[in-house]
């Protein structure tokens, strides 16, 4: 089974370098690397000089520029361009353990009917909440009262895996640093990650995973969240949208994808769903000792723009509200 590496990066060569030594050191390397970089013109070199040593470390290694910086178009290019059965989407401060893809290829040689398997992550909790924990997030409706036996997608549009995972667990969507999809399913369905969505917000592979999911039932199909298959999401601070951005862009996010998932009296109460749940993380962050104010302020600004969120018009909200570094 051949299987294609798609990275988005962007003005992250450190992480990327890291990312990429962890790659080359598996038993079981990927057919090819798509590095799909947005950094400016002028710290490309340093993105060049990581894929080079990549090769040097004997990965076949694709470098393309994209520009301006979109994590959803950097996607989509990179899986037009890969050639591989499957197609595994990597963050670029993800440490891949030996024997990932190897793992992998098992999984899926195992189960053939798999269209997306996705990795947990090492650096997650993995005891289960306390109760009073899951009755809070249950009232706000961020988590479910009872653990979770699958991965889930709440009406808040924000999205959760058991805690811990155990074995192959049913999942409904994918956290985008690690998620390995069948590339001729995603062809066959149209599926592609929506190019409205340009800015790092998380929310936006979501969506593309959930689709997935939503296409793969009818089809017999089956996602996947893995035990086994575990990464090192690093979570790197070598290059972050802005919190009071990246804010913005959380909150329009969802209220975006609602729009696409639910119609009619459905999306309403999504719209409900996503603002009762903003009260909870603005408890968390209170709790945590982080600034909160600017969580209400991007709600705030959202129910304000609804109808230019609703139709994805993000490009006039981006040039109003973003804060250039």
């Amino acid at each position: 089974m051949r299987i294609s590496v798609v990275i988005a990066t962007y003005r992250r060569a450190k992480s990327l370098r890291r990312t990429l030594s962890t790659i080359a050191a598996q038993s079981s390397r990927p057919e090819e690397v798509i590095i799909v970089d947005q950094s400016p013109p002028d710290e490309r070199a340093d993105v060049e000089k990581a894929a080079e040593e990549a090769q040097g470390a004997g990965l076949c290694v694709r470098l393309i520029t994209s520009e301006p910086p979109s994590s959803t178009r950097s996607r989509n290019i990179g899986l037009a361009a890969a050639k591989g059965e499957w197609v595994v989407f990597s963050d670029d401060d993800v440490d891949w353990p030996d024997h990932t893809l190897a793992k992998l290829k098992a999984k899926v040689s195992a189960s053939p009917d798999l269209a997306l398997v996705a990795a947990r992550d090492s650096c997650a909790p993995t005891d289960p909440r306390p109760l009073w924990r899951r009755f809070l997030a249950a009232f706000f409706l961020t988590n479910t009262l009872w653990p979770l036996r699958r991965g889930k997608v709440l009406a808040c549009m924000q999205a959760r895996y058991p805690q811990p995972i155990v074995g192959d667990m049913s999942t409904e969507w994918a956290a985008g640093y690690w998620f390995a999809v069948d590339r001729h399913f995603v062809s066959r369905m149209g599926l592609s990650f929506d190019e409205r969505m340009t800015r790092y917000a998380q929310a936006e592979d979501m969506l593309f995973s959930h689709q997935l999911f939503m296409k793969a039932a009818p089809a017999g199909r089956t996602c996947v969240l893995s035990e086994d298959i575990c990464v090192a999401h690093l979570v790197s601070q070598e290059w972050r949208e802005a919190q009071d951005f990246a804010d913005l862009c959380n909150a329009w996010n969802r209220i975006y994808i609602a729009s696409t998932l639910r119609a009619g009296f459905r999306f309403w109460l999504s719209l409900f769903a996503i603002c009762w749940a903003a009260i909870h993380q603005v408890l968390v962050r209170i709790m945590r000792g982080r600034a909160w104010l600017g969580h209400l302020r991007a709600h705030a600004v959202a129910l304000a723009n609804l109808q230019a969120i609703r139709s994805g018009d993000f490009e006039r909200l981006y040039s109003r509200y973003e804060r250039r570094r």
